[in-house]
């Protein structure tokens, strides 16, 4: 998010990038410092992951959701946070994802993603200018359950193994091959305009849509006039910070 945030400044955004030291997932304090951030934002980005954040922690992050103000959720957003079954934000687990975002996590698939535009949606301002209809995202797809009034603006399709899924909310028949709303535009209930994309895989960053896409989604959020079309929108190689022996996410 650090590169994002730079796109942003050149755009004329003023931006905090909150972020812990370590792996956050293995922490339950000093997870988030400076996310009091929040406080003063006018649209914030989510990019987290498993979080056990303490109350302190958490606080900001309630208060400014509820506020109304616009979100914004990348890839694993809709699984932000892990709280155990006796913990009081167990809820939050699928509920941060379906109510803040418009999708609670279902399960990933494996290999790439074919992405495809949304035609009857491509003219909503998150799109205006992103130039192609069809590329490769080097992500996994993310399966989708969306809420009421979601707006569809690209789908995905890729291969995966067939199994049946148990969550909290009912039981995923999920296919060998499966299509799903990979990006959309929505309103959660506290009147907040959302923007959820389960991109956001580090190759995800070397798409000049993508990151157009992106960069469109929080001037559309804030009201703030969009980039032009001859606009130079930057693109990056990206590495992962942690490099483990499991599946792509």
């Amino acid at each position: 998010m650090p590169v994002f945030a730079k796109e942003l400044e050149r755009f004329g955004f003023r931006t905090t990038v909150v972020m812990g030291q370590g792996n956050p997932e293995k922490k339950t304090e000093n997870v988030l410092p400076g996310i009091k951030a929040l406080n003063d934002a006018d649209v914030a980005i989510f990019f987290t992951r498993f979080l056990k954040l303490p109350d302190e922690e958490w606080k900001p992050i309630e208060d400014y959701i509820k506020s109304g103000k616009p979100v914004i959720g990348l890839r694993t957003a809709n699984h932000a946070f892990k709280y155990p079954k006796d913990h009081p934000r167990y809820d939050w687990n699928d509920d941060f994802g379906r109510r803040a975002l418009g999708t609670p996590y279902i399960v990933h698939q494996g290999g790439t993603t074919d992405i495809k535009v949304t035609l009857e949606n491509a003219k909503h301002p998150i799109m205006t200018n992103v130039a192609k209809t069809k590329w490769v995202s080097p992500g996994t797809l993310y399966l989708a359950r969306l809420e009421k009034g979601c707006l569809p603006l690209i789908t995905g399709s890729g291969k995966g193994r067939a199994r049946l899924v148990k969550k909290r909310f009912g039981e995923i028949q999920v296919k060998e091959f499966e299509t799903a709303t990979v990006a959309f535009a929505w309103e959660n209930e506290w009147g907040g305009k959302a923007f959820y994309t389960s991109l956001g895989h580090p190759g995800d960053f070397a798409e000049e849509s993508f990151t157009r896409m992106l960069l469109n989604s929080v001037c559309w959020a804030v009201n703030k006039p969009l980039p032009k079309a001859d606009d130079k929108i930057s693109t990056w190689k990206i590495e992962r910070a942690y490099k483990k022996s499991r599946k792509k996410q």
